[in-house]
């Protein structure tokens, strides 16, 4: 059902030193054999999960119940914080070996660094020891960001690259047409013509809140769909490229005169909350949100959307390739506790608990190819096969360009969450002030010409 993919992050497989993530963060020491520890005399241990506030795990959480039931030993606490605020506290908890969470939620960037630091426990014995688990039917793309050196660090609780949805019952009132293979022009003159600001609806909703996961997580795809990347292979900041100034450009049109109010500080939320209640005909955005699109319990619009392929421009391969993921800190005492959690939320059998329980529409997507021989699901997620094309299709390590690093969603790098915040803020910052993709390009390449040599050093094992 899947192709083979070259792993997304072969740089890393080659025994490169990943280094710290910044100057400050302290290694962690190696931790004794994988112990849990009960809290009291009831042989009940209770571990910490960190987790982030998106639809998937709001659906982990709401069936937690069922996994201490399974598991009377075991009992879950939760930390839920919004992406940014979690990365910035699992990591500063994770370097400094004073993580207080025995799971952490994490996605392919942070994976492969924090294993490599010694700050995530390999799940290899546990996954020799439960062949129930079915390691073998993770789809390959998605595994790939989820080992070093031949060891795993994780299991995926969903998986997502790029996508455009459209509203079918707009489009056909309207007399317009998807195509097959939308460009990024394309979209351009259809959120033109279908927008109706007399009734609030934008012509496209795009994330444009000022972070590395929102405005440059939407901008990075439609760079490399122009044909741009951030560095040549000496390093030399490239955002000034007429390819990439032509994407920052398309960028800025759209979310100036067809996105939805407040575009420089919307996120993924904000955009679900438009799109789903009628006030965007377009949203370009992760394959995983076809759950959420689809869901009558928050959606206006279920039934009544197309999904497409994430927009193409001079270059085919720009779709986002992410994944949810559990991990288990190297800190953690109550190790075999946690790989319960890991082995009951990333298991088939989860999938059909949350199709039973709470909408097939809602099953953890990509994560599993057997999820696609399901025919509830296929049948209740009509973005199932868009999805599932596109995390095979996705390959972050092919740019238009060669290029030093990996990555069309983030930079892999150690320091791409704050070069790639600081880009963010730009991009951001320019969807109301007018500025031109130039102005923000030449801003961003000063901001990379910083981190240049860090990134090559890293890059090269220095």
């Amino acid at each position: 059902m899947t192709k083979s993919h070259p792993a997304p992050l072969r740089r890393w497989r080659t025994g490169a030193v990943i280094g710290s993530i910044a100057a400050s963060t302290l290694a962690i020491s190696g931790c004794t054999a994988s112990t849990s520890t009960p809290d009291s005399s009831n042989g009940v241990t209770t571990i910490t999960v960190a987790t982030a506030a998106v639809p998937q795990f709001d659906d982990i959480r709401e069936l937690t119940s069922n996994f201490e039931e399974a598991n009377p030993d075991v009992k879950v606490e939760y930390v839920n914080l919004p992406e940014d605020q979690l990365r910035d506290q699992l990591t500063q908890g994770v370097a400094t070996g004073s993580s207080p969470f025995d799971v952490v939620s994490i996605g392919p960037l942070e994976v492969p660094l924090w294993a490599q630091n010694g700050w995530l426990a390999p799940i290899d014995s546990y996954l020799a020891d439960d062949p129930d688990f079915d390691d073998a039917d993770i789809i390959p793309a998605v595994a790939s960001g989820l080992t070093l050196n031949d060891q795993q660090y994780g299991v995926p609780i969903s998986a997502e690259a790029s996508m455009l949805m459209y509203r079918k019952d707009l489009f056909d009132a309207a007399g317009l047409t998807m195509p097959e293979k939308p460009t990024w022009a394309d979209v351009a003159e259809l959120a033109e013509q279908i927008q109706d600001p007399s009734q609030d609806l934008a012509g496209i909703c795009l994330r444009g809140d000022a972070s590395w996961g929102a405005s440059v997580a939407a901008l990075n795809p439609m760079i490399n769909a122009f044909g741009g990347v951030w560095y040549d292979e000496d390093w030399a900041p490239q955002l000034s490229s007429a390819e990439s100034v032509a994407a920052i450009d398309a960028y800025l049109n759209l979310q100036r005169n067809f996105g939805i109010p407040g575009a420089s500080t919307a996120g993924f939320p904000e955009c679900l909350t438009a799109f789903t209640q009628g006030n965007a005909a377009m949203w370009f955005d992760a394959t995983s949100a076809g759950a959420s699109v689809e869901n009558p319990e928050i959606s206006s619009v279920g039934g009544k959307v197309g999904y497409a392929p994430a927009p193409v421009e001079s270059w085919d391969g720009n779709g986002w390739l992410w994944s949810w993921n559990l991990s288990i800190t190297e800190t953690s005492e109550k190790k075999d506790a946690a790989w319960k959690y890991l082995s009951y939320f990333g298991s088939k059998d989860y999938v059909k608990l949350v199709g039973e329980e709470l909408g097939w529409e809602r099953a953890p997507s990509a994560t599993r190819a057997s999820t696609y021989d399901v025919p509830e699901y296929m049948e209740a997620a009509p973005f199932a096969q868009t999805s599932l094309d596109m995390v095979d299709l996705a390959d972050p390590t092919q740019h238009p360009v060669e290029t030093p690093y990996d990555g069309i969603l983030f930079l892999l790098l150690p320091s791409y969450q704050d070069f790639g915040t600081q880009v963010a803020k730009e991009v951001s910052a320019a969807i109301t002030s007018g500025a031109s993709g130039a102005e923000v390009a030449a801003a961003a390449d000063a901001i990379l010409t910083r981190f240049a040599e860090d990134n090559r050093e890293w890059a090269d094992g220095e």
